[in-house]
């Protein structure tokens, strides 16, 4: 027999439903703005029917609806996607960045750069080379070559800066990565007591799943939900979240940067996990963005120590084969009298000498001792140490110390095959050996050495030969003794002209990447708003439904109570 009062528990159940349904699309239109927010809805369900007897046997009798949950709308493989490419795409902004600055330091735009402090300095040999004897251009000649090494180190200082920046900013997120990490560890905790019970606690795991998208700027992760609704992350094998737990990071003890084998003149840092106090290497987003841009700063100093390895060997050992203006001399090992020059950077007169470490292709200055006794009597220099030894030699700021310039030569005489000894008296005006300077700037070393005597470049043969630390030549393939430069097989402006286009070319390559990459993620960030996010058409729309849902259940319910009232009350004789 059905109860008398059925159609009013199907009414109530229909203004609770309506009701639920009402709340819940007010709270989707109230965080239609806020960031994360996934849209819910109210999964109804019609109640267990109640069985009536009719006159051909058995019926059921619907009893209404009632709510099974109130469910958020959530791509869980568009997720996946965003969280696999937004990795990606935050490593190549972090990179376009860098890559501004360094084309900010190295700007040639504006003549202010290091392409032409260089273009003076050798104009002002070319200008020597016919004023050899005139003070003013020879004291010219210093001055720009100050000017040189003040560019060189201006760019090297603000590496330096940019590097230790980088290393400030990664001090930085990881502090944020090890809140993020907490935080995500905390609403673990709070999904897992809210969903005891059965229930889903939507806003907490909008939270929570924005914290992880966070935490995929600054690292690859991958996200892995176990039975009792909370997150385990891992990246590049290592395990940042574990439901309850989560792994601590940390910038390790900074190392000076000549522990690696080159000095940069900065602190370098790790990060390490404080449980294992193993190091940490990220392997995509800002993070892994920061240290490559560390590593494009570095290659950018030792571009810089070419250059100045390159004016501290070759350029001074040219400068060495000419006269300055005493015609000061020595006699040599087969007693032939020869020019007793200084350098034209670095100390006195002193030998450099470029040294490498081919196992690991790092480039070294050796600076002998002032009276060396052996290969390895000196002080072996790499990076800033090399750039810092760039200085125009000191014994130039003397009184009348332009006398000092090396800008005559002795002359070969094509008819006798021989050179001719320096008569002072008359050559004062000779810049024979200014001309061979100048050609350094756009001639490789492969040209110096090859070239025949007759030809004019013979105040230019050295014999430059590749050796290791340790002063031993290096041979290549077929015994032979190989070139000892950096920039062997290129002129200085060509190498330096060549690291800027290399340069141009990285950052375009990097702002095209980021581009693609942005395209790509706003694809699936709409792709993940089609189905979380809230759309006021639809919401609008379905308040309109559930009110009026809302209104009929209640007319029905009012007109069930009337009906009640009138059999209850009107009848007069019920009860008798």
């Amino acid at each position: 027999m059905r109860s008398t009062f059925t159609g009013l528990n199907t009414m109530v159940r229909g203004i609770f439903n309506n009701q639920m349904s009402l709340d819940t699309t007010g709270h989707n239109i109230t965080n239609a703005s806020t960031e994360g927010y996934s849209r819910q809805g109210v999964n109804s369900a019609a109640t267990r029917s109640q069985e009536q007897s009719s006159l051909y046997g058995n019926v059921l009798v619907g009893t209404g609806v009632d709510a099974l949950s109130v469910q958020r709308a959530r791509d869980i493989y568009a997720d996946m996607q965003y969280r696999n490419e937004n990795p990606t795409q935050q490593y190549y902004k972090t990179l376009t960045t860098n890559y501004d600055k360094l084309e900010t330091i190295f700007d040639d735009s504006r003549d202010l750069g290091i392409e032409a402090a260089m273009g003076k300095f050798y104009q002002s040999w070319v200008d020597l080379s016919t004023t050899a004897s005139n003070s003013a251009s020879r004291t010219q000649v210093i001055e720009h070559g100050r000017e040189l090494t003040n560019v060189i180190k201006t760019a090297l200082d603000e590496l330096q800066k940019q590097i230790n920046s980088q290393y400030d900013d990664i001090r930085d997120e990881v502090e944020f990565v090890n809140q993020i990490m907490q935080e995500i560890v905390d609403i673990n905790k709070q999904v897992i007591a809210q969903e005891a019970t059965g229930a889903s606690a939507n806003d907490l795991r909008d939270r929570r799943d924005l914290l992880t998208d966070d935490l995929s700027n600054y690292l690859n992760i991958s996200v892995v939900e176990d039975d009792k609704g909370s997150y385990m992350i891992n990246s590049g094998g290592v395990t940042l979240v574990n439901g309850v737990d989560r792994t601590h990071l940390d910038m390790g003890k900074g190392v000076s940067s000549s522990l690696y084998g080159v000095d940069y003149g900065v602190v370098d840092y790790n990060i390490k996990i404080v449980e294992s106090n193993i190091v940490f290497l990220p392997q995509n987003g800002i993070l892994r963005a920061r240290y490559d841009a560390i590593d494009e700063n570095k290659a950018y100093i030792d571009k810089l120590a070419d250059i100045a390895n390159f004016m501290l060997t070759t350029f001074n050992d040219q400068h060495k084969q000419g006269w300055d203006l005493d015609g000061n001399s020595t006699t040599d090992s087969s007693g032939n009298t020869v020019p007793d020059t200084i350098n034209f950077f670095g100390d006195g007169k002193i030998d450099y000498q470029y040294r490498y470490e081919e196992a690991r292709k790092i480039n070294y200055l050796f600076k002998y001792n002032e009276n060396p006794t052996s290969e390895t009597d000196g002080e072996l220099l790499s990076g800033v140490q090399i750039i810092a030894e760039l200085e125009v030699n000191s014994m130039f700021s003397e009184n009348r110390g332009d006398r000092y310039v090396a800008a005559a030569s002795n002359r070969y005489e094509e008819s006798t095959g021989v050179w001719t000894d320096w008569p002072f008296e008359g050559r004062t005006g000779d810049g024979t050996n200014a001309v061979y300077l100048s050609e350094l700037f756009n001639i490789h070393l492969e040209t110096i050495t090859d070239a025949d005597p007759p030809e004019g470049n013979t105040e230019l043969m050295q014999t430059y030969i590749l050796r290791d630390t340790e002063g031993n030549a290096i041979l290549d393939d077929n015994g032979d003794e190989q070139l000892a430069t950096a920039i062997a097989k290129l002129s200085i402006n060509s190498y330096y002209q060549r690291s800027m286009s290399q340069l141009g070319m990285d950052a375009h390559a990097t702002d095209v990447n980021y581009d693609a990459m942005d395209v790509i993620m706003i694809q699936i960030s709409n792709w993940r708003d089609a189905t979380a996010g809230v759309d006021w058409n639809e919401e609008l729309t379905n308040m309109i439904k559930f009110q009026k849902g809302y209104a009929s259940c209640s007319r029905c319910l009012t007109t069930m109570d009337e009906m009640l009232d009138r059999l209850i009350n009107n009848t007069g004789v019920v009860g008798r």
